[in-house]
């Protein structure tokens, strides 16, 4: 079988497996699977199914990602691939200025030595896997979230197999545009949901271009995202953060959101959204990235005391 085989090196500093450690599934493909310091999926570029797999072979310090494809790729497939992974992983991010604003709150110091070189994993190599994805996760845990896309995505989505392993992809609008509603609820979806996915894939099968929205500026893009049925502002908002890494916003009414700011900031008592929201001022272009530590420092305190 052909293989191509290269290396990515991300800005430092970098934790691979801190990045997977907080919002990744082993069992279900998402379509990706973190398991074992190994993240793999399948991406499909043209006619081509290609199996990747991605593992850290540097430091924290000095970090370096190698990518392993079960398939032969030219140059510009190769940077194809390249710059979804990049984008996936936020590569490209640089952390240092982040901290810099960090240093000057002793929580945030504390926080950010705790967590040093995390980065929240992008979902999606396009945005509408991502809007998907988000939609599921609407007003449930992550972990039923986990279920219904895993579901999903074996349903739907092309897999290939390599030594025994599946790679899966994400379904495409036109699949999910051909599916009815009564197949989309074998995944565990709500009848809601299920007519949310259809009706979305079946405006980008029909030739709706959703990733014009990556040129767009928040306030606009989130207004477009909300011509959808099923897509309001908590939705909006966290498809922009997950899927095109706009930090500088963030979802104050997630009530994971809420918890951990209400846990460092006010000792425990449960903020509302608008609270959470107009104390995040504080944290200007970083309140995405502040709010993401804050909720994964939580998440392990809280499992600590467990």
């Amino acid at each position: 079988m052909d293989k191509a085989s290269f290396e990515l090196q991300p800005i430092p500093p970098y934790n691979f497996d801190l990045q997977w450690k907080f919002y990744s599934s082993f069992r279900e493909p998402q379509p990706e699977i973190y398991k074992d310091g190994v993240w793999r999926r399948a991406f499909k570029i043209g006619d081509k199914l290609v199996p990747v797999e991605v593992t850290s072979v540097g430091t924290v310090e000095k970090p370096k990602l190698r990518v392993n494809a079960s398939s032969k790729l030219d140059a510009k497939e190769k940077r194809y691939l390249s710059d979804k992974i990049a984008d996936i992983f936020r590569l490209r991010d640089n952390l240092r200025v982040l901290y810099e604003f960090m240093n000057k709150d002793e929580i945030l110091y504390r926080v950010k030595n705790e967590l040093y070189g995390l980065r929240p994993p992008g979902i999606g190599a396009s945005i509408f896997e991502g809007a998907i994805r988000v939609i599921i996760q609407q007003q449930i845990s992550l972990r039923v979230a986990y279920v219904m896309t895993g579901e999903l995505v074996k349903r739907f989505g092309e897999k290939i197999e390599i030594d025994g392993e599946p790679y899966y992809d994400f379904p495409s609008p036109q699949v999910l545009a051909n599916a009815n509603e009564n197949e989309l609820r074998e995944c565990k979806l709500s009848r809601q949901k299920a007519r949310y996915i259809r009706e979305l894939a079946l405006k980008v099968a029909d030739g709706y271009d959703l990733e014009k929205i990556g040129k767009m500026n928040n306030e606009d893009a989130i207004e477009e995202l909300m011509n959808f049925k099923g897509i309001g502002m908590w939705t909006a908002e966290l498809i922009l953060i997950t899927t095109l890494g706009r930090m500088d916003l963030c979802v104050p009414d997630d009530l994971g959101a809420r918890k951990a700011v209400s846990h460092f900031y006010f000792d425990g008592k449960l903020q509302s959204g608008d609270t959470v929201r107009k104390f995040a001022e504080r944290w200007d272009e970083f309140r995405g990235w502040i709010i993401y530590y804050l909720i994964c420092a939580y998440n392990m305190e809280s499992r600590r005391e467990v």
